[in-house]
């Protein structure tokens, strides 16, 4: 006697309890043990998004200074940053409450998804209910299972405290968002429909890269699993859905900021996989498609079954054999065990129709059937619970290397740039604004000498030449990292080169080093000190010319000061024949000017910024970073996309209610 809307809302919050209670402790701890996790990254993201709005075009925190689009996809930064600041919580505990209600509303989503594309009431609750507590790569792959307690450990939860994968476990949400609301706009063809789809695509894309990958194979399975007749109307109005929601995100994923992710990604996991193999699991999809439609399947299950097969494919493939057929290919066993758990809601729909069709089921076996249904998804409730209070056991932050580090910082040397190691760098920014040569997110690295070079700090034994890298880039600092230190990772080579440094700050084995150098960040020079040619980072030959006229103390000094994260002031006694060298990442962005009169600027051959101000006497110099004609462009055509889906959706409305009257 219940109305359908009541028991579907009823299952709804049923499932939001049951993934709320396994990660309740994740509501009220800030910082968990988890010291390694890239969280902190994502954490030290949204405290400056919290501290620095609206100022978010350039970010000078990591890598010398990136475009902010770079740093990470955005949309969970924003979210944690506005609970941070509208609730007064720290950026810790607003990221562990954004991450766990989206934790819980993913399951929530699966189950509307699955309805909308037409599991019954009760399948899509199995699916989803299924998705909350078993994890199917557990059974599959021997280390997830050890990773994630055991074969009916949380591993959703585990990826997302241990490893930080909250981005992708909020991408996962707007992924099902995306495809259902996909389905009724194609289905109802209503201007709002379309509108909310694109917007979900978009946050898809905007909260995580390995989830607008997903996103692409999910959309893929979708269309090709044949839920409209004619097949033309239906890809065409897709791919107008997808350009818009891209419109919409173009300002945090701007061209160039796909060429960055594209060139970086490979780099950081060492991916060489040839193209064919990628081009084989494309043409096997497609087969797939073929041969499930020629079976009669409905295209439900067809779509479950296509979305299933390509990241099963990616991640066993990775998990079991070590091939990589795209960058990172493990981490798609989360869209994997979703994908089982929905062909779980639309098979179980389809028995159930099955079932009632021929017999009425007799009473005693369903009462048996409802008794299990409901204490074995208890017991393993309880069970995840109990694993999640030790993994999301807090912390006292204060008392760890990585916040006394980053306070000291803060606190002694504002706003000059170091270098720090493993978690310590991940945590830096959590904390205080210091500028980094490293920093949370090494595919946003745009200056590719970086990568080289800081491998050479990290891993070369020659104290001489990774000082002289350190002053060609700018820092003041660099943070020690003995065997014994608190630090998770302990990325040195050989930590005891450093011994012979000038010790700034010292707490046990966590030290803090002075790197000797000579002014700002910005030197005046004269053109023949400029790095000619590009450099090998295991020796200094190409940039001692360089690194000498930086400690050469009869040039002109000159100082370099932010007035907001992408306006800096320059001030020296220059000679016209004078350049001045900035000590920050080259993009075609920036531009310089003197006294309201532009001043050409480029790029060197370490990727820095290279002025020519043309000067005699005292000059001042304003270097402005406002993205250049590309980001000029992106936030017109986002502005100009929301605008029209107002119009379209408004002008729809009227159009229908003067047909009605």
């Amino acid at each position: 006697m219940v109305p359908p809307r009541y028991r579907s809302a009823a299952a709804a919050l049923v499932l939001l309890a049951v993934n709320a209670y396994i990660t309740l402790r994740l509501f009220h701890v800030a910082y968990t043990r988890q010291m390694g996790s890239i969280e902190a990254a994502f954490i030290s993201l949204a405290r400056y998004i919290r501290d620095h709005f609206p100022h978010l075009t350039w970010y000078p925190l990591w890598y010398e200074g990136i475009p902010f689009a770079d740093a990470y996809p955005p949309l969970l930064h924003f979210i944690t940053a506005g609970v941070a600041a509208a609730g007064g919580a720290s950026p810790g505990l607003a990221y562990h409450i954004v991450t766990a209600t989206l934790y819980a509303l993913g399951p929530v989503a699966l189950f509307w998804m699955a309805r909308r594309l037409g599991a019954t009431r009760s399948g899509a609750f199995l699916g989803a209910l299924g998705y909350s507590l078993l994890s199917p790569a557990c059974w599959l792959v021997r280390e997830v299972r050890y990773d994630s307690g055991g074969w009916f450990g949380p591993r959703r939860l585990v990826a997302m405290v241990k490893y930080g994968e909250g981005p992708h476990i909020a991408s996962l949400l707007f992924l099902v968002l995306a495809i259902g609301l996909l389905h009724l706009a194609l289905e109802r063809r209503r201007a709002h429909h379309f509108f909310l789809a694109a917007l979900a695509m978009a946050a898809v894309v905007l909260s995580n890269w390995i989830g607008a990958v997903e996103l692409g194979l999910a959309t893929a399975a979708y269309l090709l699993a044949g839920f409209h007749k004619g097949w033309k109307p239906a890809w065409l109005r897709s791919l107008a859905v997808g350009v818009y929601a891209y419109a919409i995100a173009m300002p945090w994923v701007t061209p160039s900021t796909v060429a960055t992710i594209r060139a970086s990604a490979p780099r950081l996991v060492g991916f060489k996989t040839s193209s064919w193999l990628f081009w084989i699991f494309a043409a096997s999809l497609l087969l797939l498609a073929w041969v499930l439609k020629r079976r009669g399947l409905p295209p439900a299950l067809r779509f479950a079954l296509l979305l299933l097969y390509g990241p099963t494919v990616l991640a066993l493939a990775s998990f079991w054999f070590h091939v990589d057929l795209v960058p990172q290919a493990n981490r798609y066993h989360l869209l994997m065990d979703l994908a089982v758990w929905l062909g779980v809601a639309f098979l179980a729909s389809r028995l159930r129709s099955l079932t009632l069709a021929k017999a009425r089921v007799a009473a005693a076996p369903m009462y048996a059937a409802a008794a299990v249904l409901v204490l074995l998804p208890g017991a393993l409730m309880f069970h995840q619970h109990r694993l999640a209070r030790e993994l999301e056991a807090p912390i006292d932050i204060e008392s760890t290397a990585e916040y006394k580090i980053s306070h000291w910082f803060g606190t002694h040397m504002p706003g000059r740039r170091v270098f720090a190691p493993g978690s310590v760098s991940f945590w830096m920014d959590a904390f205080s604004d210091t500028p980094m040569l490293v920093g949370g997110f090494d595919n946003g690295i745009r200056n590719l000498t970086l990568w080289d070079v800081n491998f050479q700090i990290l891993f070369g034994d020659k104290l001489p030449i990774a000082l002289a890298w350190l002053k060609a880039f700018g820092c003041d600092a660099i943070v020690g990292d003995d065997f014994t230190s608190r630090e998770v990772f302990h990325p040195y080579a050989h930590p005891g080169r450093l011994h012979g440094l000038p010790e700034l700050w010292r707490d046990g084995p966590d030290v803090i080093y002075a790197v000797p150098r000579r002014g700002s960040l910005a030197h005046a020079i004269p053109p023949t000190a400029l790095v000619r040619q590009i450099p090998h980072p295991y020796e200094t030959k190409a940039i001692d010319r360089y690194v000498a006229a930086l400690d050469d103390a009869s040039l002109p000094a000159a100082t370099f000061t932010w007035r907001d994260p992408a306006t800096a002031v320059i001030r020296a006694d220059l000679n016209p024949e004078y350049l001045l060298s900035v000590q920050v990442t080259w993009d075609p962005g920036w531009r310089a000017t003197v006294n309201g009169e532009r001043r050409p600027v480029w790029g060197d051959k370490l990727g820095q910024i290279v002025v020519e101000p043309q000067c005699s006497g005292a000059c001042t110099v304003d270097l402005i970073y406002d993205g250049g004609f590309e980001l000029q462009f992106a936030r017109w055509a986002s502005a100009l996309a929301l605008v029209a889906g107002a119009v379209w959706i408004l002008w729809q409305k009227l159009s229908g209610s003067a047909k009605t009257n």
